[in-house]
């Protein structure tokens, strides 16, 4: 009987395993620092200068776009970061004129977000978070075989769920950005504190 038993064990002891190792998924960890460089450096050098003339400081953003328009206007686009984790919203735009003066500012600057930068999630449960939520949208009846069986791309930051409702009042959780690798769609904003989509993009336009 005590042989039975122990046998019995070893046998749930391996479909254990066995059933952990099925929901392993491909994880590539985005480790995206203010160090990460998106913009080629003779933009990053302009854009450095226009903020050095204008006495503005740019040591807490990352920029990934730079425009000059019909008008000689620059136009730079940045990513915030606070306690070294990006936030994935409340993007900035610096807008200078034509004589290389800063005039307007689209966005709002964030001065500080007091949680910490630890993650409460597993992350393979965030791809499977992420697969379920693949799996109940209607509009990717086509590929999602196809991601589910790929890599993805996960990153940890700070997400303003008051973001886009008009609020005046930031509301920051931790979350994780997941996506396929080498794809931009479909991605997923994920809340760290309860495993719950804040957002899900299919990349489907109408």
């Amino acid at each position: 009987m005590k042989n039975k038993t122990i046998i019995l064990g070893i046998s749930l002891l391996f479909s254990f395993v066995s059933c952990e190792q099925e929901t392993e998924y491909c994880l590539k960890i985005n480790h995206n620092t203010l160090m990460t460089l998106i913009l080629p450096q003779n933009q990053l050098d302009s854009i450095k200068a226009l903020f050095s003339y204008n006495h503005l400081d740019y040591t807490n953003y990352q920029f990934y776009n730079f425009q000059r328009d019909e008008l000689n206007y620059h136009h730079v686009k940045c990513s915030q970061f606070k306690n070294n984790l990006k936030l994935f919203t409340n993007d900035l735009i610096f807008h200078f004129n034509e004589k290389n003066n800063y005039y307007f500012l689209s966005g709002e600057i964030i001065e500080n977000i007091t949680l910490d930068t630890n993650f409460k999630m597993n992350k393979n449960n965030v791809a499977a978070t992420f697969i379920d939520a693949m799996e109940q949208n209607n509009d990717l009846s086509g590929d999602k075989e196809a991601v589910k069986n790929s890599c993805f791309d996960i990153e940890f930051g700070y997400y303003d769920l008051n973001s886009g409702n008009n609020a005046t009042s930031k509301n920051y959780t931790k979350a994780w950005k997941i996506k396929p690798t080498n794809k931009d769609y479909p991605y997923a904003y994920i809340n760290d504190k309860n495993s719950t989509i804040i957002y899900y993009d299919n990349g489907i336009r109408y």
